[in-house]
């Protein structure tokens, strides 16, 4: 017999038995659905705490540590599926001097570069060009003011094509949001080489009147995900800087260019460190003299970046791809953006500049001191 305290113990390694079985490593956000027959290929999936159960918004399941290890071993009978978990997480059972039930293998893993699924859906450039367009109508103006927060200006807008919707449906049906709170979203296209496609977007949410949301940032369901600027991967680009956010990258981009119209180096971003595998799996599938000469890894400077960090190096060694480690961010900074915010007011400034959109709003721009 298992005692009711041995199975709530058990029941709180649930992070664990994510980690083991499913590789998510990182539970503060949204995850994939860790169950194989959902064909899920964004996060949908979160887990919460205070139950110590992961629920899926995709296919509306909830799972427990031992529901979970039962459908990934197809194990049926509870006590086995106590016996499982606890052999997983390496807990000692009182009774663990009785025999036990042999548990099912775990599955083969798979292999390390396998080819990754199509990534993107329908082609939604046209909505994103009319988002771009809604980001500077009356009455949007907490679009603008929220990116200028994190340091982007117009012309950065301009640059990545962003923005703004009251409606996620209004950029692609795919989106499953609810976000009473907010006061809209700001879109990031992903957006082709040619800057004609875009067969994916990403939302972040932009907080209203209370500051009160959900989830800082939205994915279409049941998409797979690209990276994002993920045609540099096959460019022969000189150099490649990979970050872990979009947001991250764009001002590592704005920082290397420093106002000029080029920089030397590339700049693209995983879309968080759960996409880390799909940066060499697409490497894989990519002929050598098409593939980036360097790829420097600049990830956030925290426990699951380090691990996306180790993860690439590790991948980029066994395809034989140049590479090297951004040095930590300076002044303690966490990330990209945490760093060009940090020399607000030191190094450069916002300013109004000639032109506007209809005549009738008022551009920003940064101010290189």
């Amino acid at each position: 017999m298992v005692s009711e305290r041995e199975i709530e113990e058990l029941r709180a390694h649930l992070p664990d038995v994510l980690r083991e079985l499913c590789g998510a490593t990182d539970l503060r956000r949204g995850f994939r659905c860790p169950l194989p027959g959902h064909e899920d290929r964004g996060p949908s999936a979160h887990y919460y705490e205070n139950g110590h159960t992961v629920h899926c918004f995709g296919c509306e399941v909830t799972l427990d540590a031992f529901s979970l290890v039962g459908e990934l071993r197809g194990i049926d009978s509870f006590p086995e599926q106590v016996r499982a978990v606890a052999d997983l997480v390496g807990y000692r059972l009182a009774d663990d001097g009785e025999p036990r039930r042999r548990a099912k293998p775990k599955p083969k893993p798979r292999p390390l570069f396998d080819k990754p699924k199509r990534a993107g859906g329908a082609d939604c450039s046209e909505a994103c060009g009319r988002a771009f367009g809604d980001l500077y109508a009356p009455g949007n103006e907490a679009g603008r003011v929220w990116l200028r927060l994190r340091g982007l200006d117009d012309r950065d807008a301009s640059r990545w094509g962003l923005g703004f919707v009251r409606e996620s449906k209004a950029i692609m049906g795919e989106f499953r949001v609810s976000e009473p709170g907010a006061a809209g979203f700001v879109t990031i296209p992903f957006w082709g080489a040619d800057f004609k496609e875009a067969r994916y977007c990403m939302l972040r949410t932009v907080p209203g009147v209370k500051n009160e949301v959900r989830n800082k940032e939205w994915r279409p369901a049941g998409i797979g995900s690209p990276l994002w600027r993920e045609w540099l991967l096959w460019s022969g680009a000189p150099v490649v800087m990979v970050t872990e956010g979009l947001i991250d990258a764009m001002a590592l981009d704005k920082m290397l260019r420093r106002g000029a119209e080029k920089s030397p180096v590339e700049v693209m971003a995983l879309g968080g460190t759960s996409n880390a595998r799909r940066l060499a799996q697409v490497l894989y599938q990519v002929p050598q003299k098409q593939r980036p000469r360097k790829i420097i890894v600049a990830m956030d400077e925290d426990d699951a970046g380090h691990d996306a960090r180790d993860r690439i190096c590790r991948d980029l060694n066994a395809l034989g791809i140049a590479h090297e480690l951004n040095p930590p961010w300076p002044d303690g900074a966490k990330d990209a953006d945490e760093w060009l915010m940090a020399g607000r007011g030191v190094t450069w400034e916002y300013f109004e500049y000639e032109g506007s959109v209809e005549g009738s709003v008022p551009l920003y721009a940064t101010r290189w001191l």
